[in-house]
């Protein structure tokens, strides 16, 4: 009898992961885990200040309008957060409860999030905004109709986390490369990534999480991307601002206008944000100082908001980069023209706090064949002219 013995090695699927932020540096992570052999690709570090994964924090909450796919990425997300904490030994997620604010529009976002909330152990509470005055007596609520309490939620360390998540990557066995992809060779499969530095990288899949530069390799894709600038604002605030005398806040109002903020901030300062997707950005020409007339509208939103913030010294400024769909859901699906390729993208906003879902999902694609869920597709964009954001009410099932 003979017998043929084959390498393990020989085995393990190879893997290119483009992009070192959450969504690449989780998916690079769970395939090495999973036992492929993976190479993670990056133009600049992990969670850079000039990728959408860049800054200090993201929010982390459960709360997604009645849209299923989005709640249990969110679940398992939160779980897979933990371990990693434990694992690492490293608190890169700080809970603290959430405050949903609805100035004057309807709360069916936080209504319809409930049920699915509570078949997973998390609770979106209505407060009255007698008692909501009486517990934070340090925001004026004029114009605020209805408020929700999400006890659960959290905020999380942004660059920080993705630098822990490649040095997990990287002590599993996965090789990480600073490097520009110029150009993918191949017609109808990849055979190979070129380099800005003309060196060749091969591998049996490739997974593209490039964020606002995806359109550099996928041009097709400008069609159903937008990348615009996201300006946070950080401002000096006296102690009952800070710490756990505030929760994170979000105020919706109409317009598709939503506000939120992080008060403590680990000592950078009250974090105060607008959510606009009109300020075109281009990542590599444009410059990312602060906009007047957009200081201007923070200034005044938090004047309103926290009557004893205003005319606080701005402690520090940051230009985020934002890269959407069209219809503000992620798009996660097989590569345009490449049967071997898979792209992510159309994440910020929200995709931060689910990419060890993420990461998850690709892992189990690449080495069980679990498809996607079809609800982030590329074709459900075809075709598609109007623009909306992720918080716009949505009734996605998984499938």
């Amino acid at each position: 009898m003979i017998f043929c013995f084959t390498s393990l090695v020989m085995l393990k699927k190879s893997v290119i992961v483009i992009g070192a932020g959450a969504w690449g540096g989780w998916s690079a992570y769970c395939l090495q885990k999973a036992g492929c052999q993976v190479t993670l690709v990056d133009k600049s570090s992990p969670g850079n200040a000039f990728s959408g994964s860049g800054g200090k924090t993201r929010v982390i909450r459960m709360a997604y309008g009645g849209n299923e796919i989005y709640t249990e990425m969110v679940d398992r997300s939160f779980q897979l957060w933990d371990d990693f904490c434990e694992l690492t030994g490293e608190q890169v997620i700080h809970p603290k409860e959430a405050l949903w604010m609805f100035n004057g529009i309807s709360s069916t976002y936080a209504e319809l999030s409930q049920p699915l909330m509570q078949k997973r152990g998390f609770a979106l509470d209505e407060i009255s905004l007698a008692d909501l005055a009486q517990r934070y007596p340090q925001i004026n609520l004029e114009g605020i109709t209805s408020a929700y309490i999400e006890p659960k939620a959290a905020y999380l360390e942004a660059s920080r986390s993705c630098s822990l998540v490649k040095t997990e990557f990287e002590k599993l066995g996965g090789r990480f490369v600073q490097a520009e992809i110029a150009k993918i060779e191949g017609d109808g499969k990849i055979d190979a990534l070129i380099t800005a530095d003309r060196e060749r990288l091969k591998a049996d899949h490739y997974v593209f999480a490039c964020g606002p530069w995806m359109k550099n390799l996928f041009p097709s894709l400008a069609l159903y991307i937008n990348v615009t600038r996201q300006e946070v604002y950080y401002f000096d605030a006296p102690a009952n601002h800070l710490g756990d005398h505030l929760p994170i806040w979000l105020e919706f109002r109409a317009g598709d206008e939503m506000y939120y903020g992080i008060p403590d901030h680990l000592q950078q300062g009250f974090k105060l944000a607008y959510d606009q997707r009109d300020w075109a950005l281009d990542p590599d020409r444009d410059d990312r100082d602060l906009t007047a007339t957009i200081f201007e509208q923070m200034n005044s939103v938090l004047a309103q908001r926290f009557p004893a913030l205003k005319g606080a010294g701005l402690h520090h400024h940051h230009t985020c980069v934002y890269e959407n769909s069209l219809d503000g859901e992620f798009i996660m699906d097989n590569a345009p023209s490449f049967s071997n390729g898979i792209i992510l993208c159309g994440s910020s906003g929200h995709g931060f706090k689910v990419g060890p879902a993420v990461g998850e999902m690709v892992a189990d694609l690449i080495t069980q064949t679990k498809p996607f869920p079809s609800f982030f597709a590329l074709d459900r964009l075809k075709g598609l002219t109007r623009v909306k954001s992720q918080f716009e009410v949505g009734l996605g099932q998984i499938n």
